[in-house]
């Protein structure tokens, strides 16, 4: 066991003061706007203050943190001011990963980041910088592993690897649908920067639009479309380039990134779900992106999922998991909603038309076009209706549903926290229900839904989970 209190490289103090520079990167920038008809003392002595308090700061830090392992416990210090102690007991932890960025790498160090169940959204401890035999065995032990490390470049042979390929990763980048994050980003950055902003930049922005022409306008759009779909797809390479996934023993092992080079582990016994996700442009081309919900969840641009794997033929996953996690059996049989049920789906994607195609119709000339929405919500509606679907065979519930992309959701029975039905008055008359689960994933679960199936298919499903029912109904239904 490590009873000895040690702290991180020092090289955490760089990493310290670059972050908060980057933090104090705003209020930086609105020194220098206030500054525009000339600068004052007073500016400098503020921008030098900043300065040196940030770089206090990261010293003392780093010099008033430290770890230590003691009783089965992560014990962390840390504060130069307020004092802070933190235990973490081993059974609390979920998993660990490392990280290296451009720094790190410069030094042969990596980031440590360690989750743990109910830990919330960002990882529960991070620590920028240990070497790698530190961490290498800082994992050893909050893993209660038997074995040791003699070599940290010594790594025992995968059972299991997968390498994405240059092609496959260009496919996956060009097909991520990443281009929405994108957008969301500039929109976000242009808000903060909203007040900094002169407002004559807005008068003729809004003159110039009002003048355009509409192939110009068109052109221009266009131009931010194919921009962010570029940047879209330089993220995702650098994101996933050098993707390797492996198994050793009961623990997943995921190598990716280009310039931030990450490693994670995902034990086996704590996956709770397996998700596969077929966007608008993959599934066209038979592709799909596999991820898995495990205790601790994954990061926010995932949606606290973790990548299993970014791209694969939807006709290979069944036997790709099969050799990387035979634990979960999926298959791919598929209950479909009745008849009646798809014209619920179609109004309930009309319905919120209706008042902004109105609304166009009568402010704005030729807003009257805007009622050919009402047609594109009804397709969507029908796409919704045709997708959506469960099944129930060797213990696993398969539930299928469209938000964006087409998803599949496996979950095994002794993985679900909970099971409910839901059913809304306009459902009741029809004999149609909605269907939910829940799984312990991420800092608040997750909750995967399937609307208007049959009354009875519900009740069987709730017969199916609960301990107390034989498994009867739905497994002699798909010939188990």
């Amino acid at each position: 066991m490590m009873f000895d209190r040690k702290r991180l490289h020092p090289v955490a103090m760089l990493l310290s003061f670059i972050s908060s520079i980057r933090e104090a990167a705003l209020p930086l920038i609105f020194f220098v706007f206030v500054g525009r008809g000339g600068y004052s003392w007073w500016h400098f002595v503020a921008i030098g203050g900043l300065l040196v308090f940030t770089l206090v700061n990261g010293v003392m830090g780093w010099l008033f943190y430290t770890y230590q392992i003691q009783n089965n416990e992560l014990r962390i210090h840390q504060g130069f001011i307020f004092r802070k102690k933190r235990f973490i007991p081993r059974e609390r932890i979920q998993s660990i990963d490392f990280s290296q960025g451009v720094i790190q790498r410069l030094f042969g160090l990596v980031k440590v980041q360690i989750e743990t169940a109910g830990g919330g959204g960002e990882p529960e401890v991070v620590m920028p910088a240990l070497r790698r035999l530190d961490a290498e065995r800082l994992k050893e032990e909050l893993y209660d592993k038997k074995s040791t490390i003699e070599e940290v470049d010594e790594e025992v042979a995968p059972v299991l690897e997968y390498k994405l390929t240059w092609r496959q990763l260009l496919i996956a980048a060009s097909t991520s649908g990443g281009i929405g994050v994108v957008l969301s980003f500039v929109a976000a950055i242009g808000s903060q920067l909203d007040d900094l902003i002169p407002d004559e930049f807005y008068t003729r922005a809004t003159e110039t639009i009002l003048d355009a022409t509409i192939p110009l306008i068109l052109i221009t759009v266009a131009f931010i479309l194919i921009l962010s779909w570029i940047f879209s797809v330089a993220g995702t390479v650098l994101k996933y380039g050098g993707f390797v996934l492996s198994r050793q023993e009961n623990d997943l092992l995921i190598h990716r990134g280009v310039l931030e080079k990450r490693q994670l582990t995902i034990p086996v016994h704590r996956i709770q779900a397996i998700r596969v996700v077929e966007g608008l442009l993959r599934q066209p081309f038979g592709y799909a992106a596999i991820y898995v919900e495990s205790g601790g969840g994954g990061g926010k641009d995932e949606q606290f999922s973790t990548v299993l794997y970014p791209l694969m033929k939807r006709k290979h996953i069944k036997s790709f998991l099969k050799e990387v996690l035979p634990e979960i059996p999926i298959h791919n049989d598929v209950e479909s909603l009745p008849t009646r049920a798809r014209r619920r789906y179609m109004i309930r994607f009309t319905l919120p038309t209706l008042i902004p195609i109105g609304v166009l119709s009568y402010f704005i000339p030729y807003g009257y076009i805007s009622i050919l929405l009402i047609p594109l919500a009804c397709l969507i509606g029908y796409l919704h209706y045709r997708d959506a679907g469960w099944s129930v065979k060797k213990g696993i519930a398969l539930l299928q549903f469209r938000q964006i992309g087409r998803t599949r959701v496996y979950v095994a029975r002794r993985r679900i926290q909970a099971m409910e039905m839901q059913t809304t008055y306009f459902q009741k008359r029809r004999l149609l229900t909605t269907f939910q689960l829940s799984i312990l994933s991420s800092f608040a679960g997750k909750q995967f839904r399937v609307r208007d199936i049959e009354q009875f298919e519900g009740q069987s499903l709730l017969d199916w989970y609960s301990y107390e029912a034989s498994e009867r109904s739905i497994e002699l239904k798909h010939g188990e």
